[in-house]
């Protein structure tokens, strides 16, 4: 089943930290900047994704995320990709509440018409961690 019942799988995404920049304990809460790239497969989006989580740590301990990233879909197009969420501290949990798809692109431009959501699991946050999230959206 997936997470709202109705929603389909749209893609899977493995990802690898590849550099952190920590800004400390900022106005805002301990600020990250966390880049992050690798595949994405599934039947209806694959290829290769890559961008920057600009992380905010709130006081409970709740992660918000701001993703700006980029896909080069397996055919070469080019899919900017908006994301907002939330992760857990406690349990590596990831929610990507608001998953937003651009592009010129024909074949992919029903993506930016779609609710999507994403559900991952972060497994170390640190240069060379790992994190995984299942992508589903509203047919």
């Amino acid at each position: 089943m997936t997470p709202a019942g109705k929603f389909e799988h749209l893609a899977s995404y493995d990802a690898t930290l590849t550099k952190l920049i920590h800004y400390g304990d900022t106005v805002v809460g301990p600020r990250i900047d966390a880049h992050f790239e690798g595949p994405l497969t599934g039947e209806k989006l694959s290829g290769h994704m890559q961008g920057i989580d600009y992380i905010r740590i709130r006081a409970n301990g709740t992660i918000e995320i701001t993703v700006r990233a980029t896909i080069k879909t397996h055919d070469g197009v080019d899919i900017s990709v908006i994301i907002d969420g939330y992760a857990s501290t406690q349990d590596g949990s990831i929610r990507d509440t608001s998953v937003r798809m651009f592009t010129g692109d024909e074949k992919y431009a029903w993506l930016s018409e779609k609710i999507i959501i994403g559900w991952g699991q972060v497994a170390a946050v640190e240069e060379g961690g790992t994190f995984t999230v299942d992508y589903y959206y509203e047919p």
